[in-house]
């Protein structure tokens, strides 16, 4: 089944969408994620890509109580933003969090693999924020010096499957997706779920023809361009 999952970005206890990822052009679009959560799950929504901001700049993360009232909806919830231990992945998991999304940490193969032993392959997935086909960490500021066919190889090697793949560039832009990237991760044998850039259904549309198993879109829903059951019915 394709998957759509909103995006709820949050920094300063607010939902936000950041332009290419930079935290100096912010949009704020509630002021309460718990609530913008609910709206999400009043509309159908199939899953939720919860994103911790602050922890991904490596600033004091969400609280555990408003991740566990986001849980509390009953709407399988994704969590990602700064998430580097296996601590942080047992806890999370532990307040009710589906699947937990790592990016930074795949620099260091060692911790990678403790985290999948924690989880297990169906709740861990990788977070490949892709810039200039290497991996952007630190909450996007830094470019890593992997590339792709390196990232590949340790995902292999760790025993994950799972991936969300964003194209920086394209990242609250509505440029569209990258179908390139996202067809070149099908290709090699992962489960890939689209982001960054998403417009309408058309854009769905395409990245389920290029095989992806879902879609994180933001901006366009936030700012009426599409809406859940539109989203649903591509």
């Amino acid at each position: 089944m394709f998957t759509v999952r909103p995006a709820i970005d949050v920094m300063a206890g607010q939902v936000v969408r950041l332009y290419q990822g930079s935290p100096d052009a912010v949009t704020v679009y509630h002021r309460d994620p718990v609530a913008q959560s609910a709206c999400f799950v009043k509309a159908k929504a199939q899953a939720l890509h919860l994103v911790d901001l602050d922890g991904a700049f490596g600033r004091p993360g969400l609280p555990a109580g408003l991740v566990r009232d986001i849980v509390s909806l009953g709407c399988p919830v994704e969590l990602g933003g700064g998430i580097r231990t296996e601590e942080a992945v047992a806890r999370w998991l532990e307040l009710g969090v589906d699947r937990v999304l790592v990016g930074s940490v795949l620099q260091d193969r060692r911790e990678l693999a403790a985290m999948a032993r924690v989880a297990g392959p169906d709740h861990l997935a990788a977070a490949l924020d892709i810039r200039a086909d290497r991996l952007a960490v630190e909450g996007w500021r830094v470019t890593s010096g992997l590339y792709m066919d390196q990232l590949t190889e340790i995902l292999r090697d760790v025993g994950l499957t799972e991936l969300v793949v964003t194209a920086v560039e394209r990242d609250g832009t509505g440029l569209g997706p990258d179908l390139d990237l996202v067809r070149s991760f099908v290709a090699a044998g992962f489960r890939v779920t689209g982001s960054g850039g998403i417009r309408d259904c058309g854009d769905l549309s395409a990245l389920r023809g290029v095989g992806a198993d879902g879609a994180v879109v933001g901006r366009a829903l936030y700012e009426g361009r599409l809406t859940m059951k539109e989203a649903l019915s591509c």
